[in-house]
């Protein structure tokens, strides 16, 4: 078992998940929620960071040895947003879990459910977050909107059909851990996964072009309105370079292509390269209270044909956009894990 002091000093994190998002792959976990377990324990440490929160929990085995669990939970704004804070959970009180428990019996590692307190009350990691007062609406695609699309799209240990991969795509698949993703030092996803996050973007608008900076790990984007072609195939972005078209007043078309390189421009588990191409299309609600968004993901390099998928954003300037300040060691955390099961 490891002690307090290793947990701290020397872990070195895991995604997001669920609608949330999915930091690296979840695939060390059985996520069926029919499968769900329960556990009972101590707290030693509650780590209230991002990217990701953790809980460690001591409980007993079999024959009354002390057993340590690192539950893993989403990040500080999506558990804010469900009820949480930094003083919800505090060390050396008895807590109730359920978990979604590891594929490897020996590692006692789980993604968290709910947590069930003594006093009767419980917490939800998963599920829920504030309802919108019901007279929020709006006429623009400006304001402050709430990423509420399926990550799950983007991970290969829960995609409904298998991807049509390349033999290099699905080679890399084979070798990827969980390092591989940019996300272990705090960089973020690409569109269209980034635009599926369950988190807050502020989008600003002129004739000129369309702005949005993310909550999640800084992430931002400019989408190009004024005509202007892409630059030369040399100049490259990490989120690309976009141009949109308004195909009426309520509907932009946005055409990105001149990705950088990513780790995990396709999927958590699959990288992109320079034929990386992407088509958006963003629609506000006739009631405008959401943007219902679609897209076309094509790069040859790694897929023989394109992936589609959709998504939604609620129009929500009712929430207060919370600080992610990311950090490194929580982060990489979940890379002990591999190492230690080596």
């Amino acid at each position: 078992m490891r002690t307090r002091h290793s947990i701290i000093t020397t872990g070195i994190a895991a995604l997001v998940a669920g609608p949330a998002t999915a930091h690296h792959s979840q695939a060390q976990f059985v996520l069926d929620p029919n499968r769900m377990e329960t556990i009972r324990g101590t707290v030693t440490v509650f780590d209230f960071r991002n990217p990701h929160v953790y809980i460690y929990l001591e409980t007993r085995d079999a024959d009354g040895s002390p057993v340590e669990w690192e539950l893993e939970a989403t990040s500080t704004p999506n558990l804010i947003r469900r009820g949480w804070s930094r003083n919800s959970i505090e060390v050396g009180e008895q807590l109730t879990v359920d978990i979604h428990p590891a594929r490897d019996p020996s590692q006692h590692i789980a993604r968290v459910g709910r947590v069930y307190f003594a006093n009767g009350t419980s917490l939800s990691a998963t599920e829920g977050g504030p309802e919108a007062p019901p007279d929020l609406s709006t006429t623009s695609f400006a304001g402050r909107w709430w990423g509420r699309g399926s990550v799950r799209q983007f991970q290969m240990d829960r995609v409904d059909e298998p991807w049509p991969m390349t033999p290099k795509a699905q080679a890399a698949l084979d070798a990827f851990d969980g390092s591989q993703n940019p996300q272990v030092d705090c960089i973020p996803m690409t569109a269209p996964t980034i635009m599926l996050y369950s988190n807050i973007f502020d989008v600003t608008l002129s004739d000129e072009r369309l702005d949005w900076s993310s909550e999640w790990l800084g992430a931002e984007r400019t989408i190009w309105l004024d005509g202007r072609e892409h630059p030369p195939a040399t100049e490259r972005f990490q989120q690309g370079h976009s141009v949109g078209v308004w195909e009426d007043e309520n509907t932009l078309v946005v055409d990105t292509t001149n990705y950088a390189d990513h780790a995990a421009g396709l999927s958590f588990e699959i990288p992109s390269g320079a034929q990386k191409h992407t088509t958006e299309r963003m629609t506000l609600s006739a009631d405008g209270k959401r943007i219902d968004y679609e897209f076309v993901l094509e790069d040859p390099e790694y897929l023989t044909a394109p992936i589609t998928g959709t998504g939604h954003w609620e129009y929500r300037p009712d929430l207060e956009r919370q600080v992610v300040n990311c950090d490194r060691e929580v982060a990489r955390r979940f890379m002990e894990r591999l190492y230690e099961s080596e």
